[in-house]
C-alpha cells in the first residue's frame, strides 16, 4: 500500500514540473484518493471488532451485488442445502448490500420464531413495501414493539378474524370456491394459471 503511495507521489513530483496545466490537479486528485481509499481500509477492515458479536460463517460474495450472481434461477433450495452442508446449519450470506442470515435446520428455526420472536422481529422492509404500505402503515411491516403495532393486531383479531366476520364472509368465499372449482373443471386436460 505504501508502496502505491509513494510510487504516486513521484509520478505527482514529474507531472508539476511539466507544462500541461491540467496534468497537476488530474494527479493531485488521483493522489488523493488513493489516500482516502487507505485511511478508509486502515479504518473499517483492520479495525478489532470487540464490541460486535462474531458472524456466522459463509461464502464470500462480490463487492457490490453479493452471493446473488452464484445463486442461480433454478432451484434455489437446492443450493440453500449445498450452502448449509458446507457451512451448517446457521450461516450468513451477502444478498447485495444486505446481510441476511439463513437458518437452515428446524430446532434452530424453531428457537429463533418461537422462543426469541421479540429479538428476531424487527427486519429491514424493502423499498417496495415502503411504497405500497404508504410509509411502512399496515401490519405486516410496522414496527413489533410499537404501540401501532399493538393496535393494529387488536383491530385484526377483533374485527377479521372473528367467528361472527367469518361467518358472515361465508357466502362470499363459498362463491368464490365455486367459481376456482367450475374453471379447473372446464379447463380439464389443459395447462391451468392459477
Amino acid at each position: 500500500m505504501l508502496q502505491i503511495a509513494f510510487s504516486s507521489y513521484s509520478w505527482l513530483l514529474t507531472a508539476s514540473h511539466q507544462k500541461d496545466g491540467m496534468l497537476f490537479p488530474v494527479a493531485l486528485s488521483f493522489l488523493v484518493a488513493i489516500l482516502g481509499i487507505s485511511l478508509w481500509h486502515v479504518w473499517t477492515i483492520r479495525k478489532p471488532k470487540k464490541d460486535i458479536a462474531p458472524l456466522p460463517p459463509g461464502p464470500r460474495g462480490l463487492p457490490i451485488v453479493g452471493y446473488l450472481p452464484y445463486l442461480g434461477t433454478d432451484n434455489l433450495h437446492l443450493v440453500f442445502t449445498d450452502l448449509a452442508a458446507a457451512y451448517g446449519p446457521i450461516y450468513k450470506l451477502w444478498l447485495g448490500n444486505k446481510l441476511c442470515v439463513v437458518i437452515s435446520s428446524a430446532p434452530l428455526a424453531k428457537e429463533v420464531v418461537r422462543d426469541n420472536d421479540i429479538t428476531f422481529s424487527e427486519r429491514d422492509p424493502p423499498v417496495c413495501a415502503k411504497i405500497i404500505t404508504f410509509g411502512l402503515n399496515d401490519i405486516v411491516f410496522d414496527s413489533y414493539s410499537s404501540p401501532d403495532w399493538r393496535m393494529k393486531r387488536k383491530v385484526l383479531v377483533r374485527e377479521m378474524l372473528s367467528h361472527s366476520s367469518i361467518k358472515a364472509c361465508y357466502g362470499l368465499r363459498r362463491e368464490q370456491v365455486l367459481k376456482g372449482v367450475q374453471n379447473v373443471a372446464q379447463s380439464a386436460g389443459k395447462p391451468i394459471d392459477f
